[in-house]
């Protein structure tokens, strides 16, 4: 079983990223300079949220900022499921993050109960 939402979590994992790419170079063309960085974030974003019984994941890149060595990201999350329209839960996360590696930091708070 838990194989099994591993695995559904990397398949979400991934259809969001593309989402996100979509989103990213539509809003700032510059991001994809920052494609790595992007990903890496919503790769732990995807290790810490619940994604249990989501049917569809959203995120959006709410706020880039360069920083010394790599970029703060501000991530909002929200988690759909066949319950609706209205996300069953959201998310807020701040990554510090340099290229694809793992985050340097990593701060993430649900942000609602849901519906």
């Amino acid at each position: 079983m838990q194989h099994q939402n591993r695995y559904a979590s990397s398949i979400l994992t991934a259809i969001a990223t593309l989402a996100l790419a979509g989103v990213a170079s539509a809003g700032q063309d510059n991001w994809t300079e920052i494609q790595p960085e992007i990903n890496a974030c919503v790769e732990a974003v995807g290790q810490h949220a619940n994604y249990s019984d989501a049917t569809r994941v959203r995120h959006a890149v709410v706020g880039v900022k360069e920083r010394t060595v790599g970029y703060r990201l501000t991530i909002e999350t929200a988690i759909y499921t066949d319950r609706g329209d209205v996300p069953s839960r959201e998310y807020a996360t701040s990554c510090i993050v340099n290229g694809n590696h793992a985050p340097m930091q990593f701060a993430i708070i649900e942000t609602s109960a849901g519906a």
